[in-house]
């Protein structure tokens, strides 16, 4: 028998043991102790299993677990303390507080719905905002439902002026989880919020029917209490048989999916809102106040969404502008500048410099040290490149192992000496990948504009410039305009070296 079977079985057994203490201590102390300490043991069971399930989990599934393990263990401080009530007289600030857990155990479970499946690490900050909603929900739910109706008699159940609202709101709640579920694309978020939903329905009805039902009026160790026990198997066999299902690759983000998502977010708000129509009438300052902090909370969330969102458009347009790999300019970003810098030269009468550079030996890096090591290659060829041109120049990936700059105001001798500037560095570096015992260089081919050139004749002008580089053996410079004669006589002196 497996773990999972033994842990099933346990579990069974404890159900089976409780069903026995009813039936033969029946509605006495004892016997209310039994049966509340045999819950106490599956609760404790739960949590553990929970953190079993929060170990083996990531991104959402990991946060689930973790907010499931603290409404759970939520419920078993207040099992624990009504356990301890069995037997033993408490004050009746502790009866409170274990009938405010009782509760709104399920309040950190609810924080489930506001998780993205999009953010990775820790809970999201988003998260800790709804969770503060949650809080003043549940202070004012606690002064609504038991505070008055407890203040002659801490003892007393709900009233029944108060239940419609109660079961109400729990039903959103259930019904969220349930509607989640349904709508989602993920296998993960489907086997979480399914189960969890049919569970805190299941849970939901049988509160209503000891209060309002069969159960109404039975004493601590009653027959009906072997409900609430069976009920806990629910969340036991899905913390047990969990595990991270592989989810299939997401493309896209529909609009609808994200509306639906924010959807979530509004429901703790909309239960203030109705807490405060009936909480004011009791305590109107106090409803003032919890409505003026929801406000607050709601119009921070509103903000951290908004700067999330435009670092999000920022994120994309860099994205579209810039090389991956590199990241300095892609192709289409720095033809975009060649074609800015010559419409200004055109209005300045001046020139600008155009380099067209291609790395010596690269695809010999590729086959002898791997892809990687090609891709390290490109990464240092493009800082270097940067560090050499001046603050208001550009470069960009003209294709796989190319460069085009842009120098802007650089006259054909101007352009040159930068060009050479650009290949000494990447020759004296040592950081880049060799291609076997051959130095990975820069073989280059510039022109400087004139007031009719158009961005095609130039970069033709410089390929045929960078293709004669190329003949003449590499790692050199190579003009395509005239240039002084100390500046040729430097060109020709250039080799392999």
């Amino acid at each position: 028998m497996g773990l999972k079977q033994k842990i099933m079985t346990a579990a069974f057994v404890l159900v089976g043991l409780h069903a026995l203490s009813l039936g033969t201590l029946g509605e006495n102390r004892w016997g209310a102790f039994c049966s509340d300490f045999v819950q106490l043991v599956l609760g404790v069971m739960l949590v553990a299993l929970c953190l079993r399930a929060y170990r083996k989990s990531l991104n959402l599934p990991r946060n689930f677990w973790l907010l499931t393990t603290v409404a759970f263990s939520i419920w078993v401080i207040a099992q624990t303390a009504g356990t301890y009530a069995d037997l033993f007289v408490v004050p009746t600030l502790i009866h409170w507080a274990i009938n405010l857990l009782f509760c709104f155990w399920s309040v950190p479970l609810a924080m489930a719905l506001f998780l993205d499946p999009e953010h990775e690490g820790g809970v999201d900050l988003l998260v800790i905002l709804d969770f503060s909603q949650s809080i003043i929900f549940c202070v004012a739910a606690y002064f609504f439902f038991f505070y008055m109706p407890r203040k002659l008699d801490p003892t007393a159940d709900l009233s029944y002026s108060v239940w419609a609202p109660y079961f109400t709101g729990y039903g959103i709640i259930t019904g969220a989880f349930l509607l989640r579920a349904l709508l989602t694309h993920s296998v993960a978020v489907r086997r979480l919020f399914g189960p969890m939903g049919g569970f805190l329905a299941v849970s939901g009805t049988v509160d209503c029917l000891y209060y309002y039902g069969p159960g109404r009026g039975l004493q601590p160790g009653a027959w009906f209490e072997i409900l609430w026990s069976a009920l806990l198997l629910i969340p036991i066999a899905r913390a047990v048989t969990w595990e991270m299902p592989e989810e299939p690759a997401v493309t896209s983000i529909s609009g609808r999916g994200i509306v639906i998502a924010q959807i979530f977010p509004l429901l703790f708000p909309l239960l203030i809102l109705g807490m405060f129509v009936r909480v004011a009438k009791l305590n109107l300052r106090l409803a003032a106040c919890i409505v003026l902090i929801s406000f607050l909370c709601s119009s921070a969330r509103l903000l951290v969404t908004h700067l999330r969102l435009l670092k999000a458009q920022d994120a994309l347009r860099r994205e579209a502008s810039h090389d991956g790999l590199t990241g300095i300019w892609n192709r289409s970003a720095i033809l975009s500048i060649l074609l800015r810098e010559l419409q200004r030269a055109a209005r300045d009468n001046s020139s600008v410099g155009v380099i067209l550079a291609d790395a010596d030996h690269f695809k010999m890096v590729n086959d002898l040290n791997g892809h990687a090591s090609g891709d390290r290659a490109l990464k240092t060829i493009a800082m270097q490149i940067t560090a050499a041109i001046r603050p208001y120049d550009s470069a960009g990936r003209y294709g796989g192992e190319e460069f085009l700059i842009v120098a802007p105001g650089c006259s054909a001798q101007e352009t040159f000496e930068l060009a050479e500037r650009i290949r000494t560095s990447i020759g004296n570096c040592a950081d880049i990948p060799r291609a076997g015992e051959r130095k990975v260089t820069l073989s280059l081919g510039i022109i400087a504009s004139k007031p009719s050139d158009t961005a095609e004749n130039l970069l033709q002008a410089a390929d045929k410039a960078l293709y004669e580089a190329k003949r003449l053996g590499r790692n050199r410079v190579e003009p395509r305009v005239e240039i002084s004669a100390d500046t040729a006589q430097v060109a020709a002196k250039q080799g392999l070296n």
